[in-house]
């Protein structure tokens, strides 16, 4: 999940390697928007936070994500109900993750069940316009990342 509507068309770009607006236009996608209310949820959302947790912030971009789901399975098993991190799609965006199996619920529902997530469809559409040319394709650097190892290296 994503913070922000072009996140999530930005990682299907991304994966399935759609690198032109005409390849974007032939995607269509829904857009939900969930309503999270959940306990324990660890913010590696900056670069920052990852490295003063002491988790390496180059691996919550990395193409190869054994570091990142290793780090989540132990996160797991202290409790972690998810994760916030940046998102390896789109410079600047935030990505949730959340940990265990999940269910829809209708949008007012008053939930019981920690599985239970209220869930309403927003859009069904194509990424939006001059989306590929903000997207990191695998094997591409990430700026942001790149701008704060500069400073912490100059500190």
């Amino acid at each position: 999940m994503t913070l922000d509507a072009q996140a999530p068309f930005a990682e299907v770009l991304r994966h399935e390697d759609l690198h032109t607006e005409e390849e974007a236009s032939h995607y269509s996608s829904t857009i939900w928007q969930l309503q999270i209310d959940d306990g324990l949820i660890v913010d590696y959302s900056s670069f920052e936070l990852a490295d003063a947790a002491g988790f390496d912030a180059q691996a919550l971009i990395e193409d190869d994500h054994e570091r990142c789901q290793a780090e989540a399975q132990w996160l797991a098993t202290e409790g972690a109900r998810g994760l916030l991190s940046p998102s390896a799609a789109l410079p600047g965006s935030i990505s949730l993750t959340l940990f265990g199996a999940r269910v829809c619920v209708p949008w007012n529902t008053t939930t019981e069940l920690a599985s239970s997530i209220p869930a309403q469809r927003l859009t069904t559409g194509h990424p939006p316009s001059g989306l590929t040319a903000k997207v990191r394709y695998f094997g591409q650097p990430e700026p942001l990342l790149e701008a704060y190892l500069q400073v912490r290296h100059d500190d």
